[in-house]
C-alpha cells in the first residue's frame, strides 16, 4: 500500500514530538521531514522533498504559516496543508478559511483529529476541527443578520451622504455647504437617520453605522 508522505513544520519542540510520536504510531503515513519554520522546509522542497501534505503551526517566526500555505499554494498546488493552531477565534479561523487550505486542526484537539484529517486530506476532502466549523458559522450568521438588518434600513443616497459627513465630524452648516443645501435640510436628514437606525444619540448613531458597515471605520 501506498503510503502518505508527510512534513510536520512546528516550531516548538516539544509539540512537534508530541505530535511526531502520534503520525509514527499510523503505519500508512511517511514522515520525510521535521522543521522549527516554513524557511527550512521550502529548503527542503527545492532540494527535492515531495511530500503529499504539509502539517503546519499557524503562529512561527519568520513566517507565520498562513502566509507560507500562500507561497505553496503558487509554487507547490501539488501539496496538501492542515494548519495546526492554538487559535479558536474569529479572525485566525476566518482568515484561514481565504487561504487553499485542506484542514484546520486545534492544537488541543490534535490526538484525536490529526490522523482523521490526514485521511479525509489525502482522499479529496477536507477537515477542520468542530470549533472552527462553529466558530465559521457564528460569523457567517453574524453576517447574514447584519445584511438583513443593513437591507431593513433604507436610507437615501443623500442620507448616506450626510451620515458620513457627520461620522467625520462636520457640523451641519458645514454639511450644507459641502453638499450645496440648506441647514435646515441637514437637520432633516439626521433626524431622518437618527429614526431609521434607532440611535438615541449622536455616539450611538455612529456605533450603529459602522457595525452596519454604513460608515468606515473611524
Amino acid at each position: 500500500m501506498k503510503k502518505t508522505k508527510l512534513i510536520l513544520v512546528e516550531d516548538h519542540e516539544l509539540v512537534r514530538k508530541g505530535i511526531l510520536s502520534i503520525l509514527q504510531m499510523d503505519t500508512s503515513l511517511e514522515i520525510l521531514g521535521e522543521f522549527d519554520r516554513p524557511r527550512l522546509a521550502f529548503d527542503a522542497l527545492k532540494s527535492g522533498l515531495n511530500p503529499d501534505i504539509i502539517i503546519m503551526d499557524i503562529s512561527m517566526p519568520e513566517m507565520n504559516g498562513l502566509e507560507a500555505s500562500k507561497i505553496l499554494e503558487k509554487e507547490y498546488p501539488g501539496i496538501k496543508v492542515i494548519i495546526l493552531s492554538m487559535h479558536k477565534d474569529e479572525e485566525y479561523v476566518l482568515e484561514s478559511l481565504n487561504y487553499n487550505v485542506c484542514g484546520y486542526v486545534v492544537k488541543d484537539s490534535v490526538a484525536d483529529e490529526i490522523i482523521v484529517a490526514i485521511e479525509k486530506v489525502i482522499n479529496g476532502g477536507k477537515f477542520f476541527s468542530k470549533v472552527v466549523i462553529d466558530t465559521a458559522l457564528n460569523s457567517y450568521k453574524g453576517m447574514k443578520k447584519e445584511q438583513k438588518a443593513k437591507q431593513a434600513i433604507q436610507l437615501t443616497e443623500r442620507e448616506l451622504e450626510v451620515l458620513n459627513h457627520i461620522s467625520d465630524g462636520y457640523k451641519s452648516q458645514e454639511i450644507a455647504d459641502k453638499l450645496f443645501i440648506s441647514e435646515r435640510t441637514v437637520e432633516a436628514h439626521r433626524g431622518n437617520i437618527m429614526k431609521k437606525l434607532q440611535a438615541k444619540n449622536m455616539a450611538e448613531l455612529t456605533k450603529k453605522a459602522m457595525t452596519l458597515g454604513l460608515i468606515k471605520n473611524l
